[in-house]
């Protein structure tokens, strides 16, 4: 319900107003009304109607009118047709309330008893529609139990023409009041009764808003969509300031994500909201805090508006799921009870039934089940068997699953046919916009230049590099928002450490301790005591915690009991156990580290149990020297006969080497935290920076430096002199040769670039180690890539597979006047391999827009009639120009006019287009329809 479009409405004579009623805007020129407030008691229309646009507090536009449809069974509603086009931003929402049980409702309209001298004020219509009451034929009426009401005979005399909304969509005209029930009740006409009629749908889509849709209200599925939109809204990350987290979409940046193809293709960027609208399953992979579940979350958002805001023909229903609650489970229960607890507190107060997610969400429609967290399921055999639940769900499913890089997302359990694809973490160009966002979501003054300052002092720190991380750059803007005077924390260890201080300084200063000791003083001084202990020790709880969950050694038990069993939870004699449970739950819930998710509690993000869980390590010596001998220093011997690692030397018989630890954000944790003149600490640092290591130890410390763990600057310097090593060594084979020098890369040595160019040259190599060199000359953005790329393409030592990727990843250093030029002319006889082409070009961001736009346009003669897709996709991409999203909404009509309008309504709304084009969205969308009738 929008203030902006109540509409005043009076109809008469040439001297006098004869009657007063309400209305509704509904389209640019058209308001919905009771067909008795413009007509006289003969069907015959007022000579004279005048309708005042607005609510009077915000001020009204004033205009005339005419009667333009009436029902053709003479319901009892209209609409009017104004002199003047009066457009105000956002669209009107269909509904028809279904179900058994009462649905509240809201209305705004002017009656009789709010008149005073001759003035009406508005007057805010509420209460309950009963879904069973009413009847049939001319009595087929909506009751409404209205709450307040007034007194007097005719009470309710102008409300007649009042729009009826329930959960904000347009479910009826009120038309009368109920006289038997002393004004407590009025009637409104159905909009299901009147919004299929040819001659209502037709002057909508004239005016531009396209044909009404019927949204069902009071379904379970409804019900399940407003929770599922509202709690998505929540963002996955813990806040420290103000306090509450802002809206996700506050500060959301769009994701990107590359195909994960052929090792030596190098696939380009596309929007990750394209690939989770696909048609088939896919599988996300990110690193710790990438924003995997910031991208479910903003998928999930967006698809339960297009359910609940209008029809969308190709959307699937999207429900979101941690990928543990399918793990050993049937998937429509498992989808069901997930679903029914992480969306209670968010007005699913009534649970879905257990066949809810069975059978398909609609005709032709398929579930989307966003799978969050495949690698946060710490047994292998359980990943496993998450994955081979997607691979054999029914044909109603598709899947997106998310996860870390873990060996069961490799194309062994899905199959090679399901794709892959990488998330990228923030472009470094992205920085600037992202802090902004922050610090004015946190009400931080002046937020562009603090975000300019903010940038100046993480590359001061070094931090750049780490801040393209999400949940890192999150952490880094709170930190900077609650101590803007303070230095940037050393270090990714140091950054969750500070923040995870600062949760802890939030609680104290809301009392947290205080707050403690008065739930507990019914009990004696001594639940007060230990009240007390337990929020002192809460670092040590969660530190215990984290422990367990990441070894697995906590069973099945809820995380709760886990916390209860330390020393700090102990419980008073005095306490009843549940009281003292849910002491315990308010106090672990508050630190903004864990959160409800089912029937238990977790951390909010996985890289907090990795914190924690090496804190819990490093906080006791003893331990510490347990895990660094047990974990960290892995000898192996070697067996003639046996594989070596890569790199590993010297080969001698029995002769030792080591393995390095494969838990990375883990390790990085533990060795941040582990003091820096530790013995064991250097030991293990120095195995891994030796050629008994290998380049499973080099890439073991380059993991480290991506993930921003600190490392002595002697350990680096010997990695790069050993890599040096390895990539001259010719005992080693032509791959590994080329893996070192690539490492060397990613180091920042200048020697890397250069090796990296002699192997794509050096034809004594293999094929497939040339085309990775190439390809990595072509990431750098060097123009001999491509034609090196082309030699290795004739390479018939390869196959077939790799000779054609070399060949496309060539393509794709091309300028984009040579890419035009190479796909127009295969189009003379290759027209499918044109097309692929053609729509390689459009969908690459790398690419200006022009060329893009060029590569749509020949793509649309090539293909008729089958690139709405792409017109859609690349109509509402921030990435393109405005020109080029507006020609490609106006090309969009040809062939979608339905899809069209709906993108022009984006257009016409997004702020990120100029001013000017948006006017001409909304022009374009009025003059896509035939004249009004006259």
């Amino acid at each position: 319900m929008d203030r902006r479009r109540l509409a005043l409405v009076r109809g008469g004579e040439e001297g006098e107003f004869r009657r007063i009623g309400s209305g509704y805007l509904v389209a640019p020129r058209l308001v919905l009304t009771a067909r008795h407030v413009a007509e006289k008691e003969h069907g015959q229309s007022w000579p004279r109607i005048d309708v005042r646009v607005g609510h009077p507090q915000d001020g009204t536009r004033r205009c005339a009118a005419r009667v333009c449809w009436t029902h053709p069974d003479r319901r009892d509603v209209a609409l009017l047709l104004l002199d003047d086009l009066i457009d105000v931003p956002g669209e009107v929402r269909w509904g028809a309330p279904v179900g058994n049980d009462p649905l509240p409702y809201d209305a705004l309209g002017f009656p009789s008893a709010t008149a005073k001298n001759g003035q009406y004020t508005v007057e805010h219509l509420r209460g309950e529609l009963p879904v069973l009451s009413g009847g049939v034929g001319e009595r087929d009426l909506y009751v409404l139990d209205q709450g307040p009401a007034p007194g007097g005979a005719k009470a309710w005399a102008g409300a007649s023409g009042s729009a009826v909304f329930c959960r904000d969509h347009l479910v009826g005209v009120v038309v009368h009041d109920d006289e038997a029930f002393e004004n407590r009740r009025l009637h409104a006409c159905p909009a299901r009764s009147f919004v299929e009629d040819p001659g209502f749908t037709g002057l909508l889509e004239r005016h531009g808003v396209g044909r009404p849709w019927l949204s069902p209200v009071g379904t379970d599925l409804e019900r399940y969509l407003r929770a599922a939109r509202l709690g998505a809204t929540e963002h996955p990350y813990p806040g420290v300031v103000p306090g509450v987290m802002p809206p996700l979409s506050h500060v959301y940046v769009r994701q990107q994500v590359v195909r994960q193809e052929a090792l030596s293709t190098m696939a380009p960027s596309r929007p990750a909201d394209e690939v989770l609208t696909g048609e088939a399953t896919c599988v996300v992979v990110g690193g710790p805090g990438v924003g995997k579940s910031s991208l479910l979350r903003t998928r999930l958002a967006h698809g339960a508006a297009q359910w609940l805001d209008g029809p969308d023909a190709r959307g699937r229903a999207p429900v979101l799921v941690p990928a543990a609650a399918l793990q050993g489970a049937l998937l429509s229960r498992a989808l069901v009870e997930a679903v029914n607890a992480q969306l209670r507190q968010y007005g699913l107060t009534a649970p879905l039934p257990d066949t809810f997610f069975e059978n398909r969400p609609g005709p032709g429609r398929d579930w989307l089940v966003l799978v969050d967290g495949l690698d946060e399921i710490t047994d292998p055999a359980g990943r496993k068997d998450v994955l081979r639940t997607v691979a054999h769900a029914g044909d109603q499913y598709v899947f997106v699953v998310t996860t870390r890089p873990v060996p069961e997302a490799e194309p062994g359990v899905l199959g090679p046919q399901v794709p892959r694809y990488e998330l990228e973490p923030f472009r470094p160009d992205e920085l600037e916009r992202v802090a902004s966002g922050w610090f004015s979501a946190l009400g931080i003054p002046e937020p562009d230049h603090g975000a300019r300052q903010f940038l100046t002092a993480l590359d001061t720190a070094g931090l750049t590099e780490l801040a393209r991380v999400p949940l890192t750059m999150s952490m880094l803007c709170q930190l900077r928002a609650g101590a803007p005077g303070d230095p940037l924390p050393r270090g990714r260890g140091g950054i969750y450490q500070d923040f995870v201080e600062l949760l802890h300084d939030r609680q104290y200063a809301a009392g947290a301790v205080a707050q403690a000791r008065a739930v507990m003083r019914q009990y004696g001084s001594d639940a007060e005591a230990a009240a007390e202990r337990t929020v002192q020790g809460l670092p040590d709880m969660l530190a215990d915690l984290a422990h367990r969950l990441l070894l697995a050694q906590h069973g099945d038990r809820p995380a709760l009991d886990v916390v209860r069993d330390h020393p700090c939870a102990e419980r008073p004699r005095a306490v009843p156990e549940r009281h003292w449970r849910d002491f315990l739950e308010s106090v672990v819930s508050g630190t903004g580290l864990l959160t409800r998710r089912s029937n238990d509690l977790a951390f909010t993000h996985q890289t907090f149990v990795e914190y924690f869980a090496a804190r819990h390590v490093v906080d006791d010596e003893a331990r510490l020297r347990a895990v660094f001998r047990k974990t960290y220093v892995r000898p192996a011997r070697y067996v003639p006969g046996s594989e070596l690692p890569p790199g590993v030397k010297p080969r001698l018989w029995l002769s030792r080497y080591w393995k390095p630890p494969r838990n990375d954000p883990y390790d990085g944790f533990l060795l941040d935290m582990t003091p820096e003149d530790h013995p064991l600490r250097k030991e293990f640092l120095g195995r891994m920076a030796s050629r008994r290591a290998g380049l499973d130890g080099f890439e073991f410390l380059n993991k480290q430096v991506r993930l921003g763990t600190s490392l002595p600057e002697d350990v680096i310097e010997t990695t790069v002199r050993l890599l040096h090593e390895c990539a001259r060594d010719r005992s080693l084979d032509g791959y590994q040769r080329v893996i070192a020098a690539l490492m060397l890369t990613e180091t920042g040595d200048a020697d890397g670039v250069a090796l990296t160019r002699e192997f794509a040259h050096d034809k004594t190599l293999d094929g497939l180690s040339r085309a990775l060199a190439a390809t990595e000359l072509g990431n750098l953005g060097l123009a001999e890539a491509a034609g090196l790329l082309r030699h290795v393409a004739q390479d018939t030592s390869l196959d077939m597979y790799d000779r054609a990727a070399a060949e496309l990843t060539a393509f794709r250093l091309d300028p984009p006047r040579d890419r035009m030029a190479t796909a127009l002319k295969l189009a003379e006889s290759d027209t499918e391999t044109a097309g692929f082409l053609l729509l390689d070009i459009a969908q690459d961001i790398r690419v200006d827009s022009p060329h893009r736009k060029k590569a749509a346009e020949e793509l649309t003669e090539l293909r008729p009639g089958g690139t709405a897709g792409l017109l859609e996709r690349l109509a509402l991409d921030s990435t393109m120009d405005g020109f080029s999203r507006l020609w490609a909404a106006e090309r969009l009509l040809r062939d979608d006019p339905q899809r069209a309008r709906t993108v022009l309504h984006d257009l016409r709304d997004d702020t990120t287009v100029a001013p000017s084009l948006r006017t001409r969205a909304a022009v374009m969308l009025l003059k896509t329809h035939a004249p009004d009738p006259e």
